[in-house]
């Protein structure tokens, strides 16, 4: 049993060292994994050699800090291939982003965050990024409102962070305010958010339905809030509303 026990702490403590490496901090020390984890020096390093051996994390020889590995990638490919949103979704993007020249995303809740399965990138040098496997807050960004507006008062409040955390001038935490937000998206079939998670970028978003009518992704139009403000982001709406009634119906889902 013990050895059991052993196992599971060594998974729990490998996992905990790979959700180290975000963009803010791709790179890392043995001696700075250990203080921010509050393990030994030598459990990190015997970890960490494992993890390479398996193309898991990569050591820069020359600065001796550890990256993430080329092996993470071919697993999230694999990940990523049998999502069906993302693959049923790909054939529409490009149409949508030829249509509003802005980045198109497909979105899919991962927790209690938003992570982006798919992208299109506009074609304009100033523009929204919004690269693979970023993750974004719910409550604060279109995608996220959409995901959750279609779930119960239950299941949203357990998928909210609590406390909500302010991200701009224009970030609701309000409760009750929340709530009517997500009321409005279900009756209009669409959320846009300007501003309320990053300064200077707007975004709307619609939902993607399954064979059982279940939201199961957002597809986002996201741009800089000086061509998608209060007033041009809604010329938007037709078409992806069009687009992501393409893409449910090659889900399966057929609207009563």
């Amino acid at each position: 049993m013990a050895s059991t026990n052993n196992g599971v702490q060594s998974i729990e403590r490998a996992i905990a060292i790979l959700r180290c490496f975000t963009e803010a901090k791709p790179e890392w020390r043995v001696t700075e994994l250990a203080d921010r984890l509050h393990l030994h020096k030598s459990s990190i390093s015997r970890i960490l050699a494992t993890l390479e051996q398996e193309g898991l994390v990569k050591q820069n020889e020359e600065t001796g800090k550890f990256h993430l590995g080329v092996g993470l990638v071919a697993m999230a490919g694999v990940a990523l291939g049998h999502l069906d949103a993302r693959r049923v979704s790909q054939p529409h993007l490009n149409s949508l982003v030829e249509i509003c020249q802005e980045t198109v995303n497909v979105t899919i809740l991962d927790g209690n965050e938003c992570v982006n399965i798919e992208r299109v990138a506009s074609p304009k040098p100033i523009r929204y990024v919004g690269w693979l496997g970023r993750r974004t807050p719910t409550y604060c960004t279109a995608a996220g409102q959409v995901l959750l507006a279609y779930r119960s008062p239950e299941e949203r409040q357990a998928l909210l962070p609590n406390p909500l955390v302010v991200y701009t001038d224009k970030t609701v935490v309000d409760a009750a305010a929340l709530n009517h937000l997500f009321t409005q998206v279900r009756q209009q079939g669409y959320a846009i958010v300007h501003e309320a998670f990053e300064e200077g970028f707007s975004a709307i978003a619609a939902p993607v339905h399954d064979h059982t009518g279940q939201v199961i992704a957002a597809i986002t139009i996201s741009g800089p809030t000086f061509r998608l403000g209060p007033g041009q982001i809604e010329q938007f709406v037709p078409p992806l509303l069009a687009t992501v009634a393409r893409i449910s119906a090659d889900m399966g889902y057929r609207e009563a």
